[in-house]
């Protein structure tokens, strides 16, 4: 016994091993939520002095419609990485090159047509009567729009860049470089801006910083994985088919999150009015707090479950998938018992103005994080091994359905009526995904429910050869 552990402590601190790689994964994947708040804390206010609201409202409007170029990616950067992990970890290198290469040579002919396209058509549309726009004329706003467009095309070579240093082991350097890079594009808009910088002139410093560092991730990819090369002779249009489905699902994810996010609050504002709208909001956000930590741990597991699943350790997968269900929901119910005590507290604190606190619609949201902590933790095993289209359809169908639901009750319940159809979507979705994730790591549900509710010693949490 006392050999055992030692073993599994010493696979621990190796620093290939997999406890290794997932801290440094998550440590990573933490610096993301970091960079953004430095630049919402900063950048916002920044900008808003040196612009005013009038012309920082313009840019956010320019740059919100760009944003909309990144489905020209088809969800092939995320298929891409799944399928790489696994063929590495099989030893077949040369499955992963015509993976990437394959995957490489439609994403950036995809992104450049439909770059090109908006290229013909935006100098026709009369931008500033659509969007209200007071600071810049059409043809400015144009210009401010291709350029932000082309740094979005430059982003989608970012995208299949990652996936490479993902299947490789170097899912952590990646994270840690593509935040860097949005820290530093952030920095030199900001400072672009505040020495008198027009929109354009923001728009370029986002552009060349973009395109400087997408080189420098492509050399650095260079120097950790020499054997993945940049060029279209191991590209193959079978492979391309093949990640289709997963490339679908990928996208058909964003759909479902956007339906009970966007269009939700859609339904508050028509049912009960902007300030039901603000509420529902704020109050969903304070409930999420913990989701922040738990999305952390789920990126950093992916490409470790593709590894596993590329190695046919399947016992590894089972354990990595118990432990991560368990960590997620633990965490979920501790932070929401927290907040239950003092979400009222903090949210008259933190939000000073007119907005009542809703203790029941806050009280289900609680609920609701726990719920979905759970099935979206445990989504991210079918997704490693890109079979994870009928949960991600699944979800849009349910996500859709809340929505109606919502409109049903909200007249009667309030925007509590809408916290209860975000329950029903989540209840529905634990099923389905867990059933699905169990399937594929040979788990039984009494096990796997049993398995929740066990407190290991560290040392036991991530071995490389675990025992199921």
């Amino acid at each position: 016994m006392l050999l055992e552990k030692s073993r599994l402590r010493s696979l621990l601190s190796n620093k290939d091993g997999i406890g290794h790689r997932l801290m440094r994964g998550a440590g990573a994947t933490a610096l993301g939520p970091i960079i953004a708040a430095i630049v919402q804390l900063g950048m916002v206010p920044l900008l808003l002095h040196v612009w005013g609201a009038a012309k920082y409202g313009d840019w956010l409007l320019l740059s919100a419609v760009p944003s909309y170029l990144t489905l020209s990616d088809l969800g092939f950067g995320n298929a891409s990485g799944s399928d790489m992990c696994i063929r590495v970890a099989a030893d077949d290198r040369m499955g992963a090159l015509q993976t990437f290469q394959s995957s490489w040579v439609l994403v950036t002919s995809v992104s450049c047509l439909t770059l090109l396209l908006a290229f013909l058509c935006v100098w026709r549309i009369p931008w500033q009567q659509w969007l209200n726009l007071s600071s810049v004329s059409n043809m400015q706003a144009a210009t401010i729009m291709m350029v932000l467009g082309a740094q979005v095309v430059i982003s989608q070579q970012i995208n299949v860049a990652e996936s490479a240093y993902r299947s490789d082991g170097n899912f952590a350097t990646g994270t840690f470089w593509l935040g860097m890079l949005r820290l530093a594009e952030a920095v030199t808009a900001t400072t672009i801006a505040v020495l008198g910088g027009n929109l354009l002139a923001v728009a370029c410093a986002y552009l060349i910083v973009r395109c400087v560092g997408t080189v420098g991730y492509i050399l650095k990819l260079r120097h950790l994985s020499p054997w993945i090369r940049y060029g279209i002779r191991y590209a193959r249009l079978k492979t391309v088919r093949q990640l289709a489905a997963p490339a679908v699902g990928f996208m058909t994810m964003p759909v479902g999150y956007a339906l009970n996010q966007q269009v939700l609050l859609i339904v508050i504002g028509g049912r009960l009015g902007s300030v039901a709208v603000a509420a529902f909001s704020t109050l969903r956000t304070l409930s999420r707090v913990s989701s922040q930590l738990i999305n952390t741990t789920k990126l950093a597991l992916l490409p470790e479950l593709s590894r596993a699943f590329g190695e046919g350790n399947i016992s590894l997968a089972r354990r990595l998938h118990r432990h991560a269900c368990r960590a997620s929901l633990g965490l979920s119910v501790l932070g929401g018992m927290f907040l239950w005590l003092v979400g009222p507290t903090i949210y008259r604190l933190w939000i000073r103005q007119g907005i009542l606190f809703d203790a029941t619609c806050f009280h289900v949201l609680l609920l609701v994080a726990v719920t979905n902590s759970l099935w979206d933790t445990s989504s991210v095993l079918p997704m490693s091994i890109n079979a994870h289209l009928r949960i991600a359809v699944a979800y849009s169908a349910t996500a859709l359905l809340s929505v109606g639901l919502a409109w049903i009750l909200i007249p009667h319940l309030g925007i509590a009526g809408a916290a209860i159809a975000l329950v029903a979507t989540d209840g529905c979705m634990t099923g389905f995904v867990l059933r699905t994730s169990l399937y594929h790591v040979q788990d039984k549900f009494k096990d796997f429910i049993a398995s929740l509710f066990v407190i290991p010693r560290f040392w036991q949490t991530l071995p490389t050869a675990p025992k199921a």
